[in-house]
């Protein structure tokens, strides 16, 4: 009796298997489909979350899963390589050889060989291939701008308005307070004082404006003295050692996106720039990626044509009313992560809809050539009043910015990506810090004392919301059912723990 010959199935084999379950065929159909005895089909059923992921991240064509003996080595050479194809620096074996070495004396790895069977191993188990990588010119060149603008309409073929989307980074000086952070200006912002006061920003919003998605906030700390407690923080929050876009985050956020929105049944078309975080992207099924040329987004990034500019507008606002509030009242106006990120959900749920079409058509994202500009706003409307300022300005008398507009562009040129060091590879790669620790820079706060709201005071808070609308002018009555929703919530909500029998009884 001649032996069953043994098939080897690839990962995207497998996930072709996996996609037909999902789809509702049955284990017979699938089995007779894929020529696959039953025992196969369930070990690859029962491992459908990690084939998916391991295909999103480009190794669908990988046979066997090859498992190292040193994978926080392979993990920071990885990174390593990435970077350095970027810079279109030229890599060989004894480079490799040689830069695996160094990553084992610094993760402390005594009984490491980079040997040539090593080497041609970790080529195996990672798929390796190098390829350049897209790099930005020095200068801006009009006729690639120009040949894009007109191209565009063909690219946009197919997709509404609703479907088309822009993505990209800004650096926020987020506390700007007295004249410390406003000497920052001009300012390179890699680390050191600067970056303890820093956030990087990654915001994305559709072409109509209908559809803002979640902003994602990066800081330095994994969870700042500020977050204790908090149990459901206003925006998306990632960390690293430089507070800035890192391949790994932006690759995250994109499975994030691709996953919603085969959630919501779309297909979209996203615009970002090739920045050195955007060059490493994985598969992605219900979104379409394209890089604006290279060195243009000055000129055709919709982002860079007014939107970054209105939430910062936005959010200056936001700390100017702080500041002022919190020296009415005698307070510190210290500004936290947290309270940064409750200004800046609102500063982008305040960003209009007007602001972001008008943005898009001043980068040539236009359906037709006869769309016209809708309304400009009015900047000052969006900004402290002059009484505000006046006020601002007089009590700091070391402010070095003699207007509003100064102190919202003081972060505008702030790198937001950039190149790693080895430290940052390996503090980002491997898990070397214990969940919860603090940063250096944040366990130099003191502690403030958490103030759990009750129920009770919340429900007054929104019955005072509704008799203010009640003697206010005449408003829109559906106001008053968002209300009665916020009241049905917090009554739902748990906001204690539940009690313990050994709750009732005095440990001795």
């Amino acid at each position: 009796m001649s032996k069953r010959k043994i098939k080897v199935l690839s990962l995207s084999d497998k996930l072709k298997i996996v996609n037909a379950f999902e789809s509702g065929k049955s284990r017979n159909e699938i089995q007779r489909e894929f020529n696959l005895p039953e025992s196969t089909y369930y070990k690859i059923i029962k491992s459908k979350d990690s084939i998916k992921s391991e295909c999103s991240d480009g190794h669908g064509n990988i046979k066997r899963t090859r498992v190292s003996e040193f994978p926080n080595i392979e993990k920071c050479l990885l990174e390593w390589i990435k970077q350095t194809l970027d810079k279109n620096i030229p890599i060989d074996g004894p480079l490799l050889k040689e830069k695996s070495k160094e990553f084992a004396t610094k993760l402390g790895i005594q009984n490491f060989s980079a040997s040539n069977g090593w080497l041609e191993g970790f080529k195996r188990r990672h798929d390796i291939a190098f390829k350049k990588a897209a790099g930005e010119s020095k200068s801006v060149d009009q006729g690639v701008c120009n040949h894009w603008t007109e191209d565009l309409p063909n690219l946009l073929e197919g997709y509404k308005s609703d479907d088309i989307y822009n993505a990209d980074e800004t650096a926020l000086f987020f506390k700007c307070l007295q004249d410390k952070t406003f000497t920052f200006k001009g300012e390179k912002c890699h680390g050191g004082k600067q970056s303890k006061e820093r956030l990087t920003l990654l915001q994305c919003v559709n072409m109509s404006g209908t559809d803002k998605l979640p902003l994602l906030i990066i800081g330095k700390s994994k969870r700042p003295r500020c977050f204790k407690g908090v149990k459901t923080l206003p925006v998306d929050y990632a960390n690293n050692t430089k507070a800035w876009m890192t391949k790994m985050l932006f690759k995250d956020w994109l499975k994030k996106v691709d996953k919603q929105m085969k959630i919501n049944r779309k297909k979209n078309l996203l615009f970002i720039d090739n920045c050195a975080a955007h060059t490493d992207l994985p598969t992605l099924a219900n979104v379409k990626v394209m890089f604006l040329p290279a060195n243009t987004t000055s000129k055709l990034q919709p982002f860079d044509k007014g939107i970054i500019h209105s939430f910062k507008r936005f959010y200056r606002r936001e700390v100017v009313k702080h500041i002022l509030t919190s020296l009415e009242e005698n307070n510190s106006p210290d500004i936290n992560v947290l309270l940064a990120m409750k200004f800046a959900r609102k500063a982008w749920y305040l960003v209009s809809d007007v602001t972001v079409k008008n943005c898009f058509k001043k980068a040539g994202f236009r359906k037709s050539t006869d769309e016209q500009d809708l309304p400009e706003e009015n900047d000052v409307e969006i900004g402290p009043s002059n009484e505000e300022w006046t006020k601002l300005v007089s009590h700091e008398s070391n402010m070095l910015m003699p207007s509003f507009e100064d102190f919202v562009q003081i972060d505008d040129d702030v790198t937001t990506a950039g190149e790693q060091t080895d430290d940052d590879i390996i503090k980002n790669c491997v898990n070397t810090c214990i969940a919860g620790n603090y940063s250096e820079d944040e366990a130099q706060i003191p502690e403030t004392e958490i103030k759990i709201i009750p129920m009770k005071l919340a429900l007054n808070a929104l019955e005072t919301v509704h008799q203010y609308f009640e003697y206010a002018a005449v408003v829109d009555r559906a106001i008053f059912d968002k209300i009665y929703e916020l009241e049905k919530y917090i009554q739902n909500t748990k906001t204690e723990t539940q009690t313990k029998l050994t709750d009732f009884f005095e440990c001795k």
